[in-house]
């Protein structure tokens, strides 16, 4: 049986099976470089004082848990499967994104004077 999901695809698969997305070491092979960008555009983050830099960080970041959320989303509503685990990376993800463009805010804000 054929899943009708467009992910199939993407996640390594090719058949459409129904097998977790992270179950093969192939898969998924296309996100490796964002990941890589992105991992190293934080980590020279740390080592900056500039608020701008931090900023675009914090608002890469939040972009980023996004896009996760809506795939994850997109993908529960396809096929309908939800558990826990599924609940927990939703919430996790949510929570990830609230704190990024809570602290982009916060670092953007003027400091009060005293």
């Amino acid at each position: 049986m054929r899943s009708s999901l467009p992910f199939g695809s993407l996640w390594g698969s090719g058949s459409g099976s129904s097998s977790p997305p992270c179950s093969s070491l192939a898969s998924p092979s296309w996100p490796w470089p964002s990941l890589i960008s992105i991992s190293l555009i934080m980590w020279n983050a740390l080592y900056t004082a500039e608020k701008v830099i931090i900023r675009w960080t914090l608002l890469t970041e939040a972009c980023y848990f996004g896009v996760q959320f809506l795939v994850v989303t997109a993908t529960v509503a396809e096929t309908g499967l939800l558990s826990l685990g599924t609940l927990l990376l939703l919430a996790s993800r949510l929570v990830f994104v609230a704190v990024s463009i809570y602290y982009y805010y916060q670092v953007g804000r003027k400091p009060k004077k005293v």
